[in-house]
Protein backbone atom coordinates (compact mmCIF):
# COMPACT_ATOMS: atom_id res chain seq x y z
CA UNK A 1 0.00 0.00 0.00
CA UNK A 2 2.91 2.40 1.11
CA UNK A 3 4.30 2.23 -2.41
CA UNK A 4 1.10 1.73 -4.63
CA UNK A 5 -0.97 4.13 -2.96
CA UNK A 6 0.52 7.54 -1.90
CA UNK A 7 -3.06 8.88 -0.48
CA UNK A 8 -4.11 5.66 1.27
CA UNK A 9 -0.81 5.83 2.80
CA UNK A 10 -0.92 9.08 4.19
CA UNK A 11 -4.37 7.99 5.81
CA UNK A 12 -2.77 5.01 7.05
CA UNK A 13 0.05 6.57 8.46
CA UNK A 14 -2.26 9.34 10.48
CA UNK A 15 -4.49 6.95 11.33
CA UNK A 16 -1.31 4.99 12.65
CA UNK A 17 -0.53 8.06 15.03
CA UNK A 18 -4.11 9.19 16.14
CA UNK A 19 -4.06 5.17 17.14
CA UNK A 20 -0.89 5.07 18.76
CA UNK A 21 -1.25 7.90 21.07
CA UNK A 22 -4.81 6.64 21.99
CA UNK A 23 -3.40 3.28 23.03
CA UNK A 24 -0.65 5.15 24.18
CA UNK A 25 -3.02 7.19 26.83
CA UNK A 26 -5.05 4.20 27.49
CA UNK A 27 -2.13 2.06 28.13
CA UNK A 28 -0.76 4.87 30.56
CA UNK A 29 -3.64 4.52 32.91
CA UNK A 30 -3.08 1.15 34.68
CA UNK A 31 0.76 1.75 34.34
CA UNK A 32 0.07 4.92 36.48
CA UNK A 33 -2.18 3.07 38.40
CA UNK A 34 -0.08 0.21 39.59
CA UNK A 35 2.87 2.59 40.12
CA UNK A 36 1.12 4.44 42.59
CA UNK A 37 -0.08 1.11 44.08
CA UNK A 38 3.34 0.31 44.42
CA UNK A 39 4.47 3.90 46.16
CA UNK A 40 2.03 3.22 48.96
CA UNK A 41 3.23 -0.58 49.65
CA UNK A 42 7.18 -0.25 49.02
CA UNK A 43 9.64 2.55 50.10
CA UNK A 44 11.58 4.16 47.37
CA UNK A 45 14.82 2.01 48.21
CA UNK A 46 12.73 -1.14 47.95
CA UNK A 47 11.36 -0.31 44.48
CA UNK A 48 15.07 0.64 43.37
CA UNK A 49 15.98 -2.86 44.44
CA UNK A 50 13.00 -4.51 42.98
CA UNK A 51 13.78 -2.25 39.51
CA UNK A 52 17.40 -3.34 39.74
CA UNK A 53 16.41 -6.46 39.93
CA UNK A 54 13.59 -6.71 37.06
CA UNK A 55 16.82 -4.87 34.86
CA UNK A 56 18.95 -7.96 35.46
CA UNK A 57 16.13 -10.43 35.09
CA UNK A 58 14.82 -9.06 31.50
CA UNK A 59 18.95 -8.42 30.71
CA UNK A 60 19.39 -12.52 31.32
CA UNK A 61 16.39 -13.71 29.36
CA UNK A 62 17.34 -11.23 26.36
CA UNK A 63 20.83 -12.60 26.61
CA UNK A 64 19.51 -16.20 26.52
CA UNK A 65 17.68 -15.50 23.83
CA UNK A 66 14.16 -15.45 25.78
CA UNK A 67 12.50 -12.30 25.29
CA UNK A 68 9.03 -12.78 26.63
CA UNK A 69 6.34 -11.82 23.93
CA UNK A 70 2.94 -12.94 23.11
CA UNK A 71 3.42 -15.30 19.52
CA UNK A 72 0.84 -12.39 18.03
CA UNK A 73 1.15 -10.00 15.80
CA UNK A 74 -1.84 -7.08 14.66
CA UNK A 75 -3.74 -9.53 12.08
CA UNK A 76 -2.92 -8.81 8.63
CA UNK A 77 -6.32 -10.24 7.61
CA UNK A 78 -7.38 -6.40 8.48
CA UNK A 79 -5.13 -5.20 5.75
CA UNK A 80 -7.94 -6.46 3.04
CA UNK A 81 -10.98 -5.49 5.13
CA UNK A 82 -10.24 -2.13 6.39
CA UNK A 83 -9.85 1.14 4.39
CA UNK A 84 -5.70 2.72 5.11
CA UNK A 85 -7.33 5.25 7.83
CA UNK A 86 -9.15 2.94 9.97
CA UNK A 87 -6.45 0.19 9.28
CA UNK A 88 -4.40 2.69 10.99
CA UNK A 89 -6.35 3.85 13.62
CA UNK A 90 -6.51 -0.32 15.23
CA UNK A 91 -3.31 -0.82 13.84
CA UNK A 92 -1.41 1.66 16.03
CA UNK A 93 -3.60 1.03 19.20
CA UNK A 94 -2.78 -2.53 18.86
CA UNK A 95 0.83 -1.51 18.60
CA UNK A 96 0.60 1.14 21.35
CA UNK A 97 -0.54 -1.35 23.80
CA UNK A 98 2.57 -2.94 23.57
CA UNK A 99 1.06 -6.69 24.63
CA UNK A 100 -0.11 -7.90 21.52
CA UNK A 101 2.55 -7.60 19.62
CA UNK A 102 6.36 -9.60 19.12
CA UNK A 103 9.29 -8.27 20.94
CA UNK A 104 13.08 -8.36 19.26
CA UNK A 105 14.60 -7.37 23.00
CA UNK A 106 13.08 -6.59 26.33
CA UNK A 107 14.10 -3.07 26.52
CA UNK A 108 10.05 -2.20 26.28
CA UNK A 109 9.40 -4.17 29.15
CA UNK A 110 12.30 -2.76 31.63
CA UNK A 111 10.79 0.56 30.45
CA UNK A 112 7.28 -0.26 31.58
CA UNK A 113 9.00 -1.43 34.94
CA UNK A 114 10.71 1.53 35.58
CA UNK A 115 7.22 3.59 34.88
CA UNK A 116 5.68 1.59 37.31
CA UNK A 117 8.69 1.24 40.02
CA UNK A 118 10.37 4.39 39.62
CA UNK A 119 8.09 7.35 37.94
CA UNK A 120 4.69 6.79 37.45
CA UNK A 121 3.77 9.66 37.10
CA UNK A 122 5.66 9.74 33.59
CA UNK A 123 3.85 7.52 32.10
CA UNK A 124 1.44 9.60 30.31
CA UNK A 125 4.34 11.61 29.13
CA UNK A 126 6.60 8.80 28.39
CA UNK A 127 4.38 6.61 26.42
CA UNK A 128 2.83 9.28 24.14
CA UNK A 129 6.43 10.08 23.53
CA UNK A 130 7.75 6.84 22.57
CA UNK A 131 4.68 6.15 20.61
CA UNK A 132 5.69 9.50 18.55
CA UNK A 133 9.23 8.96 18.14
CA UNK A 134 8.54 5.56 17.10
CA UNK A 135 5.60 6.74 14.27
CA UNK A 136 8.28 9.43 13.39
CA UNK A 137 10.67 6.64 12.71
CA UNK A 138 8.32 4.53 10.99
CA UNK A 139 7.30 7.81 8.70
CA UNK A 140 11.06 8.55 8.31
CA UNK A 141 12.17 5.42 7.38
CA UNK A 142 8.76 5.07 5.00
CA UNK A 143 9.67 8.53 2.82
CA UNK A 144 13.14 7.83 2.31
CA UNK A 145 13.50 4.07 1.24
CA UNK A 146 10.45 2.18 1.57
CA UNK A 147 11.27 -1.62 1.75
CA UNK A 148 11.09 -3.46 -1.44
CA UNK A 149 12.44 -6.66 0.20
CA UNK A 150 10.52 -8.95 2.60
CA UNK A 151 11.88 -9.74 5.93
CA UNK A 152 14.52 -12.44 5.04
CA UNK A 153 15.77 -11.26 2.13
CA UNK A 154 18.22 -9.03 3.31
CA UNK A 155 22.18 -9.56 3.82
CA UNK A 156 21.37 -11.00 7.63
CA UNK A 157 18.38 -13.48 7.59
CA UNK A 158 16.26 -12.18 10.52
CA UNK A 159 16.65 -14.65 13.04
CA UNK A 160 20.59 -14.10 13.23
CA UNK A 161 19.77 -10.30 13.19
CA UNK A 162 17.14 -11.03 16.86
CA UNK A 163 20.24 -13.04 18.29
CA UNK A 164 22.65 -10.26 17.70
CA UNK A 165 19.90 -7.83 18.78
CA UNK A 166 19.16 -9.84 21.75
CA UNK A 167 22.34 -10.64 22.98
CA UNK A 168 23.66 -6.59 22.64
CA UNK A 169 20.30 -6.00 24.38
CA UNK A 170 21.25 -8.35 27.27
CA UNK A 171 24.62 -7.58 28.18
CA UNK A 172 23.27 -4.01 28.15
CA UNK A 173 20.72 -4.42 30.73
CA UNK A 174 22.75 -6.77 32.73
CA UNK A 175 25.82 -3.89 32.95
CA UNK A 176 23.36 -1.02 33.66
CA UNK A 177 21.55 -3.21 36.41
CA UNK A 178 25.27 -3.93 37.74
CA UNK A 179 26.16 -0.13 37.87
CA UNK A 180 23.03 0.55 39.67
CA UNK A 181 23.14 -1.89 41.74
CA UNK A 182 27.03 -0.81 42.53
CA UNK A 183 26.17 2.98 43.06
CA UNK A 184 23.39 2.43 45.32
CA UNK A 185 25.69 0.44 47.39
Amino acid sequence: MLRHDRAGAVRFMLGLLVGGLVGSLVLAVPVYLLGRLFEELLSGPVRAVVFVVVVLTFGVVDLTLRTPHVQRQVPQSLVRTMPPGVLGLVWGVDLAMLFTTQKTTSFVWVALAGLVLVAPGLAPVVLVLAWTAAWLAMAYLTIRRPTLSSIGEERLPWEKLVSIIRRVSGTALIGAALVSGWLMI
